[in-house]
């Protein structure tokens, strides 16, 4: 009995367990990979992994973490060796950028208590709360086709 070829596993490639290693290049959806054994490998992203996230290791040259797989090596996902969001005991959370930018494809909204401000993909921006407070130390411009005070 002749057994299918599709079926059978390929060899390995990287050996059994995880292993680390740095994107060299993209070509596709194949990636190429040097292992911290200094071999290099063509692997593709495993079930789950956001491309997004491969695209952003081979930019930074964040490490990754592989495993071979029936398919042949994978990118497992990525080794994370700080933290993007650092979380303090009283439950505050602190986010340090150069740049912070929040993007959604319908709405946005931020909370806090009775407080909200909201924007929509239609072009509506809603701030709500019971006082509004703004200091500015020159100036404040307003401008639009339309201002309604009550």
């Amino acid at each position: 009995m002749a057994s299918n070829p599709e079926r059978q596993a390929r060899p390995s490639a990287l050996g059994p367990g995880l292993h680390g290693a740095i994107i060299e290049l993209k070509a596709g959806r194949a990636f190429q990979l040097r292992t911290t054994e200094g071999r290099r490998v063509t692997a593709s992203l495993a079930d789950g992994v956001d491309p997004a996230l491969a695209d952003d290791c081979l930019r930074t040259g964040r490490m990754v973490i592989a495993s071979d797989s029936p398919r042949g090596p994978e990118i497992a996902g990525a080794l994370t060796t700080s933290l993007p969001a650092a979380r303090h005991e009283e439950g505050v959370v602190t986010l340090e950028a150069k740049e912070l930018r929040l993007r959604a494809e319908r709405a946005l909204s931020l909370e806090v208590g009775p407080v909200s401000l909201s924007a929509e993909d239609s072009g509506a921006m809603r701030l709500e709360g019971d006082r509004l407070v703004i200091d500015m130390a020159a100036l404040v411009r307003v401008f639009s086709s339309k201002v309604e005070l009550p």
